[in-house]
């Protein structure tokens, strides 16, 4: 099945409102079981339970914590979403650019990600 742009976008929008508002069910609901994270800080892959931890993480540690869209653009095989990441960290205010590639398989699921981050940036997440 070939998506719209507006399908790709739509996938998008599911995905950030379950990033906004920690719902690790509405997160795996729109990644395929077996989909990947990689990030480019460490060039680890992990599937989407990971994630779902690592978003309650994010949320647990910086309460406040807000995803402010800079850009989200369909592309031929998903999207690319870029964010401000910010809140009050442990150690300081956060202020930090994000942009992820997500591919999306013929079902609209999320087969991969691509997660990019400035870990400069993240310093105030470690205290």
């Amino acid at each position: 099945m070939t998506l719209s742009n507006e399908q790709k976008l739509q996938i998008a929008e599911a995905y950030i409102a379950a990033s906004r508002t920690n719902d690790p069910a509405a997160l795996t609901a729109v990644c395929r079981e077996d989909g990947v994270t990689w990030h480019n800080f460490d060039e680890v892959e992990v599937g989407p339970g990971h994630s779902a931890k690592a978003m309650g993480w994010i949320h647990r540690t910086v309460p406040d914590i807000t995803w402010t869209t800079l850009a989200l653009t369909a592309t031929t095989d998903g999207f690319v979403w870029q964010s401000l990441l910010s809140g009050a960290a442990p150690g300081g205010p956060l202020h930090c650019h994000s942009c992820i590639v997500a591919t999306l398989d013929g079902d609209g699921k999320i087969a991969r990600i691509a997660e990019y981050l400035d870990t400069a940036q993240t310093a105030p997440l470690r205290g």
